[in-house]
């Protein structure tokens, strides 16, 4: 006949090692969920959007100075900056957009810097050859992709605004749905502008010049320039550069007045 055995319980095991198993005490009552504010949120995915949009213009930058805007495809795109065709075409419409976007991040350091040199003191003329000298460098760089740039630039053409309000001094409130080219138009016209301005008030150009449509033709004369081709060396683009900028600015320097020194051209 069996002798029945009781099972051991955690309870008997925690007796027979001196020490019995403890309820949990309740804490303190941690109240409802709480959720993030819905603005820190919002903020949150934007930030997260801008940061892959970057990516995506970063990537597509890459393999268009590697292979050509027409030679990569989307899909490449997509692989390289890890998303999928969807994510592409809903951050970018074409790959168009994508080169203009990385493009308008170099033209916004350019900007930045040259802003920071004339704060600082920096003579105007010095910054204006340094501001060309950078685009020229570029444009020589990436001959192969100047075509798209200014094509899209020029197509936008500053002057199909409505000519009764005053051009645009800024492109941050206009989106990828705007016309092709203007925002990166208007970024180029801001990265000039300054440079103009602070020659006018140093008394280099004459006091009633508008400085705005000044810069936008200057820009322009870089773009048709560079679409011309034949330029193959960053010396050969600041020359062709510096006779066009003689022909526009004709007029437009200040009389250094009799016996003065002539001032030096942008």
């Amino acid at each position: 006949m069996g002798v029945s055995r009781e099972e051991p319980t955690e309870t008997s095991y925690g007796k027979a090692y001196g020490r019995e198993r403890s309820e949990p005490r309740p804490g303190p009552d941690p109240g409802p969920a709480r959720t993030p504010p819905a603005d820190h949120m919002k903020t949150n995915r934007e930030e997260q959007d801008q940061a892959r949009r970057e990516r995506i213009a970063r990537a597509a930058f890459e393999l268009f100075a590697r292979s050509g805007l027409e030679a990569t495809s989307a899909q490449d795109i997509a692989q390289a900056a890890f998303v999928s065709r969807t994510n592409l075409y809903r951050y970018f419409p074409s790959k168009v957009h994508m080169l203009l976007a990385h493009f308008e991040k170099a033209v916004q350091a350019s900007r930045d810097e040259a802003l920071s040199r004339l704060q600082g003191g920096a003579a105007p003329q010095q910054v204006w050859e340094n501001v060309t000298a950078r685009m020229a460098d570029l444009g020589v760089r990436y001959r192969h992709l100047v075509g798209a740039v200014g094509q899209a630039v020029l197509s936008a053409r500053l002057p199909r605004l409505d000519a009764r309000a005053p051009l645009r001094r800024d492109a941050s409130d206009l989106t990828l749905s705007d016309d092709l080219g203007l925002r990166t138009a208007l970024m180029l016209t801001t990265l000039v502008e300054p440079v103009l301005l602070a020659m006018q008030r140093g008394g280099h150009l004459r006091p009633g010049l508008d400085v705005t449509h000044l810069s936008v033709l200057l820009v322009d004369a870089c773009l048709l320039s560079l679409l011309h081709g034949g330029h193959r060396t960053q010396r050969e683009v600041m020359q062709d550069w510096q006779e066009r900028f003689s022909l526009l600015l004709h007029g437009a320097l200040s009389d250094p007045g009799p016996g003065a020194a002539r001032h030096r051209r942008p």
